[in-house]
């Protein structure tokens, strides 16, 4: 028999209030919201038109409590963070002075849907039915306690004495399907649980091994804010056991008392141990930086985790033994490749892996013996894997990240081979999926990231820095650079659902999307070539990653690099008939040249040499020496001699920095932690700060005009991110 469920819906603009399921959804995505930010948003919708004053609010979000007006501030912050207000954009909530709130968008509907939900009972005959997604519900959550699956009684199934056997024989498979089917019905629906509800960023979490604990390095724009924290499930409270905001990645014990964690340094990466309950911190391991996850192996012995050898800026996966703190590597560092992620399989007998190209956007899934040999490719798409895979309990699958449709979602798939199936119910933009050791709970971080270009005006320094906002804040908008006659601008964004290449004037205007090459094909660096009539840029052809070209007001691309090899980070010489590019395929990552039309590519750097610029005199080429170790590098081109620029630049990005005629402008943190734009004068070796930048570029982005007087810059708007539970995973 059928009941329906009745749900509730309020629409505005690209967002849906979901009533039943207490959630705010952006197109089809989950954004996590505390639940009293969700309580004021709904009131607010609900008294659409008029004013609600601020005691009435607090009244109906708080009732029979006392606080103070400033926790109404906050979540009022909170809520229009999660609806990407901007600080003067209040398009849905508006502060009326000395009153209250008042819900300002478009005047939402209310709808009703309905959900069909079936109730079966035990039949004696056979039930053939299709097979539908399963229900995803929303719901607060409580720690797990051993699970009794619910058994329905069954009646007798009465056969006649004068059945054939063989309707006998159907008679009974029929009832197994039922039962079995019946069985699988009886288990709880799955349901995506909102576990963190923090302002800034809940980062790679991880979950104790009875399920009911979680840990997670914590990134806040407040230094005493961040650090490891652990949070009981089902509880707001949180404990703060570490205070550093390089501190990342928190692995659990097996027996849940300690948890190991990654902690950045200046010129190196440690390994920490500390009790889950805070206290004295442990060093268990030094290093050169490398990827922070790590995995505790389930007997407690080792700790895996991803380290560059001395004299190699290739990452391998190596074991940590905890009795003796000796370290072995499970391998030998490839040229072009960064293994990392590693996570013990339930039995401890396997590793799976992330193994990723130098820029970190594409990957594959690995498996290799946890005592090492022979690694075994799992995924086949060329897709950016953005964090460590999981293991299911029973140890036959992988849970993982992945971009391979677009945004990241997570997928599984069997570690006997095959294609991945998508976990429809995380939604996207998942990141980190977490399997707990016991009971049905998987947990993944989801992120909300908005960055938007601005430029300066470098000859109005002071007035007002002649600061301006070039794109919008939606979505990711980063690897920009300005042409070469400073009117027009190429970036990549994600605004239409995965990265492609744009094109716009200096003001963000007559915007011209240039490329449909979907997720897995994203593009990487896009440059300007000198007459400003086409663009050269890096994407992934054919497992590759490949240089091609294509005309500044659209049309196709033509690759220019083979496929053999991976070829990134382009741009051309000053007359246009060249094309610099970083290449792997002499054994190291060196800087190559090809004619702007295709033919022979030439060799130019033989020590090192990564994202390549020509001088405006075309005599030579200045480089970051590795993409990991980012010091600017000189080549004289007609006798092939290298040289450090003086002084160094101490840059923590090779793509924070951009060369013109007089000097290198780069960004650094200053003494506050603050980027300063800064400024290398080749005429006087000197450098000196031009302006301090309002937000943190990210990643660490700059271009700048030919003549010096126009820079442009990404900046982080938003980023947070919070973590998720998907109840009843199995």
């Amino acid at each position: 028999m059928a009941s329906p469920v009745q749900r509730r819906f309020y629409d505005f603009d690209v967002f849906r209030v979901d009533v039943s399921r207490r959630l705010l959804m952006r197109q089809c995505e989950p954004v996590p919201l505390t639940p009293k930010a969700f309580d004021i948003l709904l009131v607010l919708v609900r008294n659409r038109g008029r004013v609600v004053e601020k005691d009435e609010l607090m009244k109906l979000v708080w009732p029979d409590t006392v606080v103070e007006e400033n926790n109404l501030t906050r979540n009022i912050s909170t809520l229009r963070k999660a609806l990407e207000e901007g600080p003067n954009q209040h398009r849905f909530i508006v502060t009326i002075p000395g009153r209250g709130y008042q819900f300002a968008g478009d005047m939402p509907q209310e709808m009703a849907a309905t959900a069909v939900v079936y109730e079966r009972h035990a039949r004696t005959q056979v039930l053939i039915e299709e097979q539908s997604e399963p229900e995803v519900l929303i719901e607060p959550i409580q720690p797990t306690k051993p699970g009794i699956v619910e058994r329905k009684s069954w009646r007798r199934i009465a056969f006649r004495v004068t059945v054939a056997v063989a309707a006998c024989t159907l008679s009974a498979s029929a009832a197994w399907l039922y039962i079995s089917r019946s069985r699988e019905a009886a288990l709880p629906l799955p349901k995506i649980v909102p576990l963190t509800s923090l302002p800034d960023r809940a980062e790679c979490a991880n979950i104790s091994p009875d399920g009911n604990l979680l840990a997670f390095g914590r990134r806040s724009d407040s230094p005493q804010l961040s650090g490891i924290y652990i949070q009981q499930i089902g509880s707001d409270h949180l404990l703060q056991v570490t205070r550093s905001l390089f501190d990342l990645c928190p692995a659990w014990s097996p027996d849940g008392r300690y948890l190991a964690f990654s902690r950045y340094g200046e010129q190196e990466q440690s390994i920490y141990l500390i009790s889950a309950l805070g206290g004295p911190e442990r060093k268990l391991h030094s290093g050169a930086p490398s990827y922070p996850p790590m995995d505790w192996s389930p007997d407690g012995k080792l700790i895996a985790f991803s380290t560059a050898p001395p004299g190699h800026s290739h990452s391998v996966i190596s074991l940590l033994t905890l009795e003796t703190l000796e370290i072995r590597k499970l391998g030998e560092p490839i040229v072009g490749v960064q293994d990392w992620g590693p996570v013990f399989s339930p039995d401890g007998k396997q590793l799976a892996f992330v193994r990723a190209n130098m820029y970190h956007t594409r990957g594959e899934i690995f498996l290799m013996p946890a005592n090492g040999g022979e690694a075994r490719r799992l995924t086949f798409d060329n897709a950016w894997i953005p964090a460590p895979p999981a293991w299911t309990l029973d140890g036959k699958s992988i849970v993982f990240s992945s971009t391979r449709s677009g945004l990241p979602t997570l997928w599984r798939i069997p570690v006997s081979g095959g294609s991945p199936v998508e976990e429809m119910q995380a939604g996207v933009k998942a990141f980190g999926p977490r399997v707990a050791r016991s009971g049905h709970r998987l947990i993944f971080e989801q992120r909300m990231a908005n960055s938007s270009l601005w430029s300066l005006d470098l000859s109005k320094i002071g007035e007002n820095h002649g600061r301006r906002q070039v794109t919008a804040s939606k979505g990711r908008n980063g690897a920009a650079e300005l042409s070469p006659d400073g009117r027009r601008i190429v970036f990549v964004s994600d605004r239409s659902g995965s990265d492609e290449i744009y094109v716009c004037n200096s003001d963000g205007s007559n915007l011209l999307r240039l490329t449909n090459l979907g997720g897995a094909n994203a593009p990487g660096v896009p440059r300007w070539s000198p007459d400003g009539q086409k663009i050269a840029f890096d994407s992934v052809l054919r497992g590759h990653t490949a240089v091609s070209v294509i005309p500044a007001e659209g049309g196709p691309a033509g690759p220019l690099t083979d496929q053999a090899s991976d070829n990134l980070s382009p741009s051309w010489s000053h007359d246009g008939k060249w094309i610099y590019f970083t290449s792997n395929r002499s054994g190291n990552w060196e800087i190559w040249k090809i004619p702007n039309q295709g033919g022979k590519a030439l060799q130019l750097t033989r020590t090192g040499g990564f994202s390549g610029f020509e001088s405006s005199d075309g005599n030579s080429i200045y480089y970051a020496k590795t993409a990991s170790e980012p010091d600017i590098w000189r080549l004289t081109l007609q006798d092939g001699q290298e040289s450090a620029v003086s002084p160094p630049l101490h840059l923590n990005q090779w793509t924070g920095w951009a060369l013109v005629d007089k000097g290198i402008f780069f960004v650094r943190e200053g003494p506050d932690a603050h980027p300063v734009l800064r400024f290398l004068d080749f005429a006087t070796n000197l450098v000196k700060d031009i302006t301090p930048l309002d937000k943190q570029p990210w990643p660490l982005w700059v271009s700048v005009s030919a003549n010096g007087k126009f820079a442009l810059y990404q900046q982080m708007d938003m980023y947070m991110s919070n973590v998720m539970a998907l109840e009843n995973f199995r």
